[in-house]
Order: structure tokens, then sequence, then C-alpha cells
């Protein structure tokens, strides 16, 4: 009788000639084909075909698909002088992405790429020197986004030391110099109509220097108050003077709103609603996200059912560059454009939270400003984790705001004040508290009273 294993074997062998791998690779395992001669030798050009596999994906920079292969090769066929080579071969080839990495400035890319090899227990005298060059330059536009250019220039003569072979570091420090001598400028032209409370001159200035310094806090506290001053222009869509018209009454506010300031981090307007309508900021327009743009009264509509968002055109809408006329799915990362460029980003940021941002990608504001949106649902968590609805890099740990009992709250690790009175680490909110704690302040402002000063 043809034994049993010969037929897997013939059926392994097939795999092997039709170019699938990963049958034969777990034919040759599963059924312990390698104890036999023939399957040995099958095992053997498996291995082979599997490094070289390895050098292919390497030079297209897939660098996972490359060591999965590697790895599969070796648990076949063990550390053969193929599989040697391909190692030697993917390792100078992510050395090289890496060194190309930091030649562009991506030093993110880079220190993850010096990351995986690490896990990979890969040995190299130029892994080190890499990643303390990639920490520099990470380091360096970090400061710059904060506005510390000096503090920068010096990152980067590190950097230019320990690779001085890299001629693009020169460039980035002339960049940096040439920003901070621009960002000082602008910074007292500031100074002077901030003093002068000249307050439309505030915003386009801080806009600026919010290009030179994303992070700037003297950038966003300025632009803060000067739209708290000459946001009045647009009537809130909460607090309309009169009976609108049938034909002016477009719709109602869908729920609760408020601002929430972030000291040193930014503002947010954050709505409590399950369904929110976003349009244009204009007077008598009656919209839950209003927004200085050319764009149609009632846009598009958000809703959140259950743990998942979708959003409804109303006007010219586009999902991800792809016009939709009925309700689509909302996923993390989507990019909503309504009409002629006004874009935003849809965030589902915290894997244990229903909440969702979107971020403004274009250039275009919202009514009141602030620097993002925040669809909470029963809990949003700022803190300084990448993955945290409202990322704050200098805070020690998370703040939890949530909804209990149609209240709001506020819980921190650590004690916490608010409104002046100190809280075991949890504390209800109202309209306009102020939340403070060992590395952190915060402020939640009554969105009817930002929106209707009068204008300056």
């Amino acid at each position: 009788m043809f034994q049993t294993w010969r037929l897997k074997l013939r059926e392994a062998e097939e795999a092997y000639k039709t170019g699938d791998l990963a049958k034969a690779c777990k034919m040759l395992v599963d059924e312990s084909l390698t104890q036999f001669l023939p399957g040995r030798r099958l095992a053997a050009k498996v291995t082979t075909k599997k490094a070289e596999r390895a050098i292919q994906c390497s030079k297209c920079s897939d660098f996972d698909s490359a060591w999965g292969e590697i790895e599969e090769a070796i648990s076949l066929g063990g550390e053969t002088t193929a599989v040697q080579r391909a190692k030697d071969k993917l390792v100078e080839a992510a050395v090289h992405d890496i060194s190309t990495a930091l030649r562009t400035g991506d030093a993110t890319a880079a220190l993850t790429a010096i990351e995986s090899l690490e896990k990979r227990k890969v040995a190299i005298a130029s892994l080190m020197p890499l990643k303390q060059l990639a920490q520099r330059i990470q380091s360096a536009a970090n400061l710059v986004k904060r506005g510390k250019f000096a503090e920068a220039e010096s990152q980067l003569e590190i950097a230019m030391r320990l690779r001085p072979d890299f001629a693009e570091l020169e460039q980035g420090r002339s960049d940096c110099l040439a920003r901070a001598e621009k960002f000082g400028s602008l910074t007292e032209q500031l100074h002077h109509v901030m003093a002068e409370e000249s307050w439309s001159e505030v915003v386009p200035i801080a806009d600026q220097l919010l290009q030179l310094a994303p992070e700037s806090t003297l950038a966003k506290e300025a632009r803060r108050a000067a739209w708290a001053k000459v946001g009045a222009k647009f009537v809130d869509s909460r607090r309309v003077p009169g009976k609108l018209s049938t034909e002016n009454d477009l719709g109602e506010v869908n729920g609760d709103r408020f601002l929430l300031w972030v000291d040193g981090v930014g503002g947010y307007l954050v709505s409590l609603a399950s369904e929110i309508v976003l349009g244009q900021a204009a007077p008598g327009n009656r919209v839950d996200i209003p927004i200085l743009a050319d764009i149609s009264r009632r846009h598009a509509k958000i809703r959140r059912d259950g743990e998942g968002y979708t959003i409804e055109p109303l006007h010219v809408l586009r999902l991800n560059g792809q016009a939709i006329q009925t309700r689509a799915i909302l996923s993390d990362g989507d990019e909503i454009e309504l009409g002629s460029g006004v874009r935003f980003r849809f965030r589902r940021p915290h894997a244990l939270s229903a909440s969702a941002r979107l971020d403004v990608v274009s250039r275009h504001r919202t009514q009141p400003y602030a620097d993002s949106i925040l669809l909470m649902a029963e809990s949003c968590v700022l803190g300084p984790r990448w993955q945290n609805h409202v990322v704050c890099p200098e805070w020690e740990a998370d703040v939890v705001l949530y909804r209990q009992d149609d209240e709001l709250y506020c819980r921190a690790m650590d004690a916490i004040e608010i409104d002046g009175e100190l809280c075991d680490g949890r504390g209800r909110l109202n309209s306009n508290s102020h939340v403070a704690g060992s590395d952190f302040s915060m402020s939640l402002e009554e969105l009817d009273r930002c929106t209707t000063q009068p204008l300056l």
C-alpha cells in the first residue's frame, strides 16, 4: 500500500511547483514530512525559495513580508546559508531606508524601522548611531512645532556632528534659523496688536505663527482671545434674537455644546448630541457646527448609532475623494469634504470610547473657533497618549470627562481642583467650570456666552 506520507509529500511538491510556498511549508511542518529524506529535500528547496522571496520583498521595502518569509524559512529549514544571506540583504535594505528617511526628516518612520530591527534582535554597529540621530531629528521637529527654535537648532547641531555626511541636516538647520527669525518678527507684531487690542489683526498674525509653529501656546492663546472678541460677527445658532421665518428656520441645534479650553494645547468645540448638522456660519442659520465657508446652510449630518457613526449628505459631499449621495458609514481616518475644499478628518482614536473627533484639514474655521470638534458619547479622554481624543503631550496621566445621570464629571488619577474646591480625583462640572491638576489646567466655556459678545 502506498504510504500516506508520500501522498501528502506529493501534494506539498505540487504546491511548491505552483509557487504556493505557504501551503508547501505548512504541509511539511504539520504532516511531519521532514522526518523523511524526500521531505527534507523539499524543505531545503522551500527554504531557499522563501529566502529569495525575502530579498525581493526587501527590495520593495516590504519589510514585514520579508521578515515573515525569513521566519517561516528558519522554522522549516533552520539558519541555512541562503537564509543568512537573505537576512543580511534585508538588514542592509532596512538600514538604507532608515538613512533615507532621516535625510528627508522623517524621524518617526526611521525610529519605527529601528524598533522593528531591535525587536528581532538584529545586532549591527550602525543601528545605535542611527537611533541617536533619529531621536535628535525628532526632538528638533517637536521643538519647532512649539516655537522653541533655539533648542531645535541645538538638537540639529548635535545631529550634524553625529552624521556630518548628511548635507540635508545643514539645510534643516538653515530652515530652522529662517523660521526663528520670521517667528520672532511676527511675535513682536502680535504683542503690539494685542497691547492695542486690535483683535481683527491678531487672528491673521496668530495664523502665520501657527504655520511656523503649529503648537505655539502663545499663538493659540492669542487666537482664542481674538476670536472670543470678534467672533460675534456671526450670530450663534443657539441664541438668535426674534422668531425666524419659515424660509430661514432651517433647523435646530441637536443638543448641548460647550467649548473646552485646554491650557497649552488648544480649544475644542464639544457636542454631546447623538446627531449633529454641519453648515454655514451665517446670521440666522441654526446648525450644530457652524463653519466659516462657502457651503450650504445645512450641508451634512453626522449621526452616532450605538458604537458607530454615519454621515448623510444634504448637499455636495465627498468621502475619501468619492462623491456620495446617500448615508455612509464613517471609519477612523476618513476624509470628509463639504462643497469645494472644506475638509475634515474623522477620527475614532480611543478603542474603549465611542466618542469621535473631527479635525479641520483645510484652512477653514468653525464659529466659534476651535482646533477640533469633539463628538462626545459617554466619555472623552485627554492625556499624553496618541490614542486619546485630546493629546496633551506634557501631561503625566490621562484625565477623563464623562457623562452620568445627565451630568458631566471629571476624573483623574490624583486629586484635582474644580472651581476652587479640592476633589479626590473626581467631581461634577458645570457649564463654566475650571479644572486644575498638578500638571494641567482646562476650562469649560458656555457656548452662548462666548459667541454673543458685541463686536469690537
